[in-house]
């Protein structure tokens, strides 16, 4: 199997026409994509359903779900139906609406994925010091991830810094889940708004399932090259 399937590529800084260019470009290519907020929000559910129809990609929906329990079993069950193999949501929503976010995602969105959101990998120690008053450990992380896994959700979005903790709690708890990361640039490339970041071939040797890559592939000047390096 490629390496390129367990490949995210985000689209979310594009305009229409910059998408349907980069998609050409890429061809054939095994990749899956994503789309986050600002696609969802010109475009709604029948870009979606455009845009999976037109390129035959699965399709990775950042959607990133924060409300009470009942406001996200809701939001879940507006998605019915749409070409969403992958959705997140955020960890620190809390236990009770990780809970009604899958018990929805069982009844609406069988086939689809949740993912939890740790912290954002553009957040630094001033960031995790100033919010919550936390240094941003590994304490920090593995707590989120500990109330993932024991509901059983799919998958983590986090710093392929965090893969370690993850890790051994799966060890320690006998369950495991799929690992996202983002925050992915080759070793050549500045780590630009993402302070938590690494490179392609140390993210999956340290145990990543997926990799989340934006701007370091569609900004590649040889894209057909990066995606070679891969």
């Amino acid at each position: 199997m490629s390496r390129l399937e367990n490949i995210f590529v985000a689209l979310d800084n594009m305009e229409e026409r910059e998408r349907d260019r980069f998609m050409n470009d890429l061809g054939s290519a095994p990749v899956n994509i994503k789309l986050g907020l600002e696609f969802f929000s010109q475009l709604g559910p029948k870009g979606l359903v455009e845009f999976q129809k037109k390129y035959k990609k699965n399709i990775f929906f950042d959607y990133k779900l924060h409300d009470i329990p009942n406001t996200v079993a809701k939001a879940i069950k507006s998605l019915e139906g749409l070409p969403i193999k992958y959705l997140t949501i955020h960890l620190t929503g809390g236990r009770q609406m990780l809970r009604a976010a899958m018990e929805a995602k069982k009844q609406y969105l069988p086939d689809t994925k949740i993912l939890g959101v740790s912290f954002l990998t553009s957040l630094g120690a001033e960031d995790f010091n100033e919010l919550w008053d936390l240094e941003g450990s590994n304490e920090d992380f593995g707590r989120l991830f500990k109330m993932g896994l024991e509901e059983k959700i799919d998958g983590f979005i986090l710093s392929p810094h965090e893969l370690p903790v993850i890790k051994s709690l799966e060890e320690n708890l006998g369950l495991s889940a799929l690992k996202v990361t983002p925050g992915i640039r080759f070793a050549d490339q500045a780590a630009g708004d993402q302070k938590r970041v690494m490179d392609p071939s140390a993210a999956f040797e340290a145990g990543a399932d997926f990799l989340v890559m934006g701007r370091a592939l569609t900004n590649a000047n040889d894209l057909a090259s990066r995606l070679e390096e891969i």
